[in-house]
C-alpha cells in the first residue's frame, strides 16, 4: 500500500514540475514581432493648388464691320482660312451709284466667324478674325479662393479634348470686382466669382478657341524636399515631431527594430507634409502607421515592403 502511495506521489510531482516548466517557458518566450507597413523616404515636389474653370480665347480678336447697306456681291474667304493685313474679304455693290467696293482685312489671323451672306446687305459685323497661335484662357475663380492667388502664378491647363495632356500657363489678370449677374446690375449675392486670365504658350497642340478647360493654379510649391503622409508623424514626450523608421538590426541581420527620427515640419498640403532633418536619408523605411508601436520594438516588414 505504501509502495502504491509513493508511486502516485512521484507521478503527481512530475506532472507539477512539467506544468510549471511549461508555464515559465510560456511566460518568458519572446512575443512575435509586429508586422508594419513602410514607405521609402524620397524627395519630390510638394504643391498647394486652387482649381478653376475657363474657356480658351484668342488674345487678338478683330471684328470687321460695314454699315453701308450695300449688297454683298461676293465673299472671298471661309471660316478657318488664314488672312493677311489687306486681303480681300468680300465685295459690295451700291445700286444707287453703280459702284463696287471691297472690304479688306486690317489685321492678320484666322477667320473664325462670318456674318456676311452673299446677296445680303452690309449692315454691321461681317467677319471675325482671331490669332489662333496667341491664346489665353478666360476663367472664373471662387470668392473663397481669391486671397490665395496672385498674378504670375503658374497654372496647369487641361481639357477633355486633349485627354491627359496638360499645358503650363501664367496667371496674368485677376478682376478687381466680381462677375455681374445676367442683368449686369449687381454681383451675385452667393458664391461670387471673379474673372481671371491665363496666358498660354505658343505651342498648345489640341487646344482650340472655345474649348472648356480645367485650371489648376499653383499657390505654393517646393521642389526636391522630403515629405511623408500626416499619418506617419508622431509626437514624442517633449512635443517634438518625429517619424519612426524600420532599421535593420546589425546584431541579427534580416530583423528590424523601430527607431525614432526627430524632424522639422515645413510646407503642408492636403495629404502630406514636408520634413527635414540632418538624419534623413533617401530610401529610409518610414513606418506609415506608427501609433501602435514604440522605438526599440522588434518589427517585421509586410511582405513586398522590404527596402
Amino acid at each position: 500500500m505504501k509502495k502504491k502511495r509513493l508511486i502516485l506521489s512521484i507521478i503527481i510531482g512530475l506532472v507539477i514540475l512539467t506544468g510549471g516548466g511549461a508555464f515559465v517557458y510560456a511566460n518568458t518566450k519572446t512575443p512575435p514581432a509586429a508586422t508594419v507597413k513602410t514607405i521609402p523616404l524620397a524627395k519630390g515636389t510638394l504643391q498647394n493648388t486652387v482649381s478653376a474653370t475657363g474657356v480658351v480665347e484668342s488674345n487678338t480678336l478683330v471684328k470687321i464691320s460695314n454699315s453701308s447697306n450695300d449688297v454683298i456681291e461676293k465673299v472671298y474667304v471661309s471660316v478657318g482660312e488664314w488672312v493677311g493685313n489687306g486681303d480681300w474679304l468680300c465685295q459690295l455693290y451700291n445700286k444707287g451709284t453703280d459702284t463696287y467696293t471691297v472690304v479688306k482685312s486690317d489685321t492678320t489671323g484666322t477667320i473664325t466667324a462670318i456674318s456676311a451672306i452673299k446677296g445680303g446687305m452690309a449692315s454691321g459685323e461681317l467677319f471675325t478674325i482671331e490669332d489662333t497661335n496667341d491664346l489665353k484662357v478666360t476663367g472664373k475663380i471662387k470668392e473663397a479662393n481669391l486671397n490665395q492667388i496672385c498674378e504670375n502664378m503658374t497654372v496647369t491647363v487641361k481639357s477633355d479634348a486633349t485627354a491627359d495632356q496638360s499645358f503650363q500657363g501664367n496667371l496674368t489678370k485677376i478682376a478687381p470686382t466680381a462677375i455681374k449677374n445676367a442683368l449686369a446690375t449687381e454681383t451675385t449675392s452667393k458664391n461670387a466669382e471673379f474673372e481671371i486670365e491665363v496666358d498660354l504658350p505658343t505651342d498648345v497642340p489640341g487646344l482650340k478657341i472655345g474649348m472648356n478647360t480645367r485650371l489648376t493654379i499653383v499657390t505654393e510649391e517646393k521642389n526636391d524636399v522630403f515629405s511623408v503622409p500626416f499619418d506617419a508623424l508622431v509626437t514624442d514626450d517633449k512635443g517634438k515631431s518625429c517619424i519612426y523608421i524600420a532599421k535593420e538590426n546589425t546584431d541579427a541581420p534580416g530583423t528590424w527594430i523601430v527607431e525614432s527620427v526627430p524632424v522639422n515640419l515645413g510646407l503642408e498640403t492636403d495629404l502630406s507634409v514636408e520634413i527635414s532633418s540632418d538624419q534623413l536619408v533617401a530610401g529610409m523605411a518610414v513606418i506609415s502607421q506608427p501609433l501602435t508601436i514604440q522605438p526599440g520594438a522588434a518589427v517585421s516588414l509586410e511582405e513586398g515592403l522590404v527596402v
